[in-house]
C-alpha cells in the first residue's frame, strides 16, 4: 500500500499511469459496510446491509480479525491482488516490510498486533455477497495447510470467482488518506464507504441521505445505543473531513446527507488509454464553497412545501482537466514516540497561509475541540486552545528543535511520513526542566 516502482494492473478498461501509485484499491461491497472492531473471539460474525452480506468465521486456534489492522491488511491484500491480476498474493517471510508496506510501526506491540491480525486473516473463512448475487468464498480454502497451526504464511491464495468480482468492483482509495485515519477504524470505514459511494459533485448531482438506523446497521452493531453511536460517528466525520476535505454534510435527527464538492477532486484514480498534456493544477474547493455546499444539503434536508415550477439558468459548462492530479498529503501527526511529547503534533500545509502554525492534541485522534493551534512567527503563541504552561514551553521548544523540517512540510517540499519521521528531533530533557 505505498508508492512502488512496479506500475499497478488496473481494472478492465483503464490504464496504468504513475499517478496510480498513491492509490489503494478495494473491492466496492467492503467499502459498504465495515468489518468487526470488536468480537467474540471464537465462532461466526456477520454484517448484513446495504446489500452486502458478509460473514467471518474464525479459522482453527485462533480469533477473529477484527480492528484497523483487519481492514489495512484486507485493503493490502485486495490492492496487491488488482495489481498483479493473481489470485496468489506473495506476502513474504518478514512482518516488517508488510508493515513498512502499509505505513506502519515496524516494531514493538503494534508490530506484534499486525502479525497476529494477518494470521487470524489468512485463517478465516471469509464470505461476501453483494447486490443479489451469491456468496463467495474470498480465500481459497487451498491454500491452508491442515497439519500445521495457524501461522504467518509467506502467501495467500484468493478465490478465482472473488478476483474477477474485486477487479470487477475495484474502489480507488487515497493512500495518504488511510494513513492519516489508521488510528480510527470508524474514520476508515466512513472514508472508504464516502469515496466509493459519492458521485462527484456538480448541481445536478442529488444528495447521498442516510437515515441513521442505516448507518448503524454499516458500521455499527445492534448492540449500540443509538446516541452513542452518533456521537461516535459525528467525531469519525470530522477526522475524515481534515484528511479528504472534499465534501459536505449536514446532520438531521433521523438521516445524515452527504455531497462530494463540485469540481476536480484531488484523488488518485486510473488514467484513461490516450491522455493529453496535463492541465495546469486548479485550486481546491475552499471553505466558503464547501459552506455553501452545506447549506444547500441542509435546506434539502429540511421539509418544505412543494415549490412553484421555477426556471433555472442552465449553468455555465467548465472543462473538467482529463488527468487527475497528484494527492499531496495536507497534515501528519507525529506521535510521542517520535517527539517525545505527551500530546501529538500535527504538522501542517500552507494552503495560502503566511503565518506558519502548528497543532497539537492530547491523544491519537484529531479533535477540533481539544486542538491547540500555535503560531510560529515572530515567536511561538497560542492561538487556539490552551496548553499549561510547562506543556506550552516544552512543544515550543521542540518546536524550535524541528523549524527546519516543520517549514519543509508547510511548503510542501516533504510529502512522505517515512521522510519526516527521519528528521524528527527530540527535545532533550535538560531543556524540559
Amino acid at each position: 500500500m505505498n508508492a512502488s516502482a512496479d506500475l499497478p494492473i488496473a481494472p478492465a478498461g483503464y490504464s496504468t499511469s504513475p499517478v496510480a501509485d498513491v492509490v489503494v484499491w478495494h473491492h466496492r461491497a467492503f467499502c459498504r459496510v465495515a468489518l468487526p472492531v470488536r468480537a467474540p473471539s471464537k465462532g461466526v460474525w456477520q454484517r448484513e446491509a446495504a446489500d452486502v452480506v458478509l460473514s467471518i468465521e474464525a479459522g482453527d486456534g485462533v480469533a477473529l480479525p477484527t480492528g484497523k489492522f483487519a481492514r489495512l491488511l484486507l485493503m493490502y491484500l485486495f490492492d496487491a491482488a488488482v495489481r498483479s491480476g493473481n489470485a496468489v498474493i506473495e506476502i513474504g517471510d518478514d512482518p516488517v516490510v508488510v508493515a513498512r508496506r502499509i505505513g506502519s510501526e515496524t516494531g514493538g506491540a503494534r508490530l506484534r498486533e499486525l502479525q497476529e491480525q494477518m494470521v487470524r486473516l489468512a485463517a478465516a473463512r471469509i464470505t461476501v455477497a453483494w447486490d443479489g448475487g451469491p456468496a463467495l468464498s474470498v480465500f481459497d480454502a487451498r491454500g491452508r495447510s491442515r497439519t500445521t497451526e495457524p501461522g504467518w504464511r509467506s502467501s495467500i491464495r484468493l478465490t478465482a470467482r472473488f478476483l474477477a468480482g474485486l477487479i470487477e468492483n475495484a474502489v480507488a482509495l487515497d493512500l495518504p488518506v488511510l494513513q492519516a485515519l489508521a488510528d480510527s477504524t470508524l474514520a476508515l470505514d466512513l472514508y472508504a464507504w464516502l469515496a466509493s459511494a459519492l458521485p462527484e459533485g456538480d448541481d445536478a448531482s442529488p444528495a447521498t441521505i442516510v437515515g441513521w438506523e442505516d448507518l448503524r446497521g454499516r458500521f455499527g452493531s445492534t448492540t449500540q445505543p443509538p446516541a452513542e453511536f452518533r456521537t461516535g460517528f459525528e467525531q469519525a466525520l470530522t477526522q475524515v473531513r481534515q484528511a479528504w476535505p472534499h465534501f459536505a454534510s449536514a446532520l438531521r435527527d433521523d438521516a445524515v446527507a452527504f455531497r462530494r464538492a463540485a469540481g476536480p477532486v484531488p484523488r488518485a484514480v486510473p488514467a484513461p488509454v490516450v491522455q493529453p498534456e496535463p492541465p495546469e493544477p486548479e485550486p481546491l474547493a475552499g471553505p466558503s464553497a464547501l459552506l455553501s455546499l452545506q447549506a444547500e444539503l441542509e435546506a434539502e434536508l429540511t421539509p418544505q412545501p412543494a415549490p412553484a415550477p421555477a426556471v433555472v439558468p442552465e449553468p455555465p459548462v467548465t472543462p473538467r482537466p482529463t488527468t487527475p492530479r497528484p494527492v499531496t498529503r495536507q497534515t501528519v501527526s507525529l506521535k510521542s514516540h517520535l517527539t517525545g511529547l505527551p500530546q501529538v503534533v500535527w504538522l501542517q500545509r500552507a494552503n495560502g497561509r503566511d503565518n506558519v502554525v502548528i497543532e497539537v492534541t492530547p491523544g491519537g485522534r484529531y479533535d477540533p475541540d481539544t486542538c491547540t493551534v500555535i503560531a510560529l512567527e515572530p515567536v511561538a503563541l497560542q492561538v487556539v486552545g490552551g496548553l499549561y504552561t510547562r506543556d506550552f514551553e516544552r512543544v515550543a521548544a521542540w518546536a524550535a528543535a524541528n523549524r527546519d523540517l516543520i517549514d519543509d512540510w508547510w511548503d510542501s517540499r516533504l510529502d512522505e511520513f517515512e521522510e519526516v519521521a527521519s528528521r524528527v528531533k527530540k527535545v532533550p530533557a535538560p531543556a524540559w526542566r
